[in-house]
């Protein structure tokens, strides 16, 4: 091999290396961005439960990014799942139109049936996103799987006919002119079946933490640190099977102690508190402590 054909070979391998960098650091970037929303969905709706705006928590992005694996985990590991079962069983199609008698005409009307199912979920879509406000919560659950599902018999059927242009086009029309790939339409649905996807975990991530929190309730919040608060000052902490006992010792620093209550969560500067028999049905409420000398949190394992 001669010099330049080593130097020819050797930029070529760096252009490929390069290439290859630079779509794993995008795709990377784009599942992070990912993770973050589905996390900010989760644990947004969580706090939400008990009343938290999670924005006084200040939580950054690796707390988002690993919460979202609670709520995203299942739900991609599925979609995945049916990306390789469609990706496996693309060519049956095709081989059940190749054993029966017509195989042009099967496979076009199989085309054209996928191609009138999607357009049929699509237009079904779009009437219950003009009439969203008046349908009923059960229903909007289930639009992002219809959008999902249109996009992909839409999506499948332009894939049949850019594999197969023969086929699909009319007589002498391949002589004329080479038909050209309609980039327009096959973005569209690649943005509106990302779109779907996000709206249908982040729906699911909405829902599994609002579930997750009243399991944290009917069990009693089980993980929760037990607080004993000592305060210099009376508090307004009330209700929820919390209670409050003056400390008459002379010489104490703190005169009333507070117990019955659970670290819900805790910043730099505050303490979330949060009643052991918190019901969100007796509109209990969650007590914000600031972190400074006239209060003092004693921890404990739950028991």
């Amino acid at each position: 091999m001669s010099g330049d054909d080593a130097d020819s070979t050797g930029r070529h391998s760096l252009r490929r290396a390069l290439t290859a960098a630079g779509a794993i650091a995008s795709q990377g970037a784009v599942i992070a961005a990912v993770l973050y929303y589905f996390g900010m969905v989760y644990t947004r709706a969580w706090y939400g439960y008990f009343g938290v705006d999670v924005g006084m928590l200040g939580l950054s992005t690796p707390d988002y990014v690993i919460g979202s694996l609670t709520s995203s985990y299942w739900p991609v590991t599925i979609v995945l799942l049916v990306v390789l079962a469609c990706y496996a069983l693309r060519s049956v199609p095709l081989a059940v139109a190749v054993r029966s008698r017509r195989p042009v005409a099967t496979l076009r009307r199989w085309t054209m049936a996928i191609l009138i199912s999607g357009a049929i979920l699509a237009t079904v879509f779009a009437l219950l996103v003009i009439v969203r406000d008046w349908l009923p919560p059960w229903l909007g659950s289930y639009m992002p799987i219809m959008l999902i599902a249109a996009v992909s018999l839409l999506g499948y059927a332009i894939a049949l006919r850019e594999t197969h242009p023969r086929i699909f086009s009319r007589p002498g029309a391949g002589r004329r002119r080479t038909q050209s790939t309609p980039w327009l339409p096959i973005l569209a649905l690649l943005g509106l079946g990302f779109l779907g996807f996000s709206w249908a975990v982040g729906s699911y991530a909405h829902q599994r933490a609002i579930r997750d929190a009243r399991l944290t309730v009917e069990t009693g919040f089980g993980a929760r640190p037990v607080v004993l608060l000592l305060s210099v000052d009376r508090l307004a902490i009330e209700g929820g099977g919390s209670q409050v006992l003056p400390i008459t010792t002379p010489g104490e620093k703190y005169r009333y102690a507070y117990s019955g209550l659970l670290l819900l969560a805790r910043t730099p500067d505050r303490f979330f508190l949060i009643p052991h028999q918190w019901t969100k049905a007796n509109h209990d409420r969650v007590f914000v402590i600031s972190n400074n000398d006239n209060v003092r949190i004693d921890l404990a394992p739950h028991p």
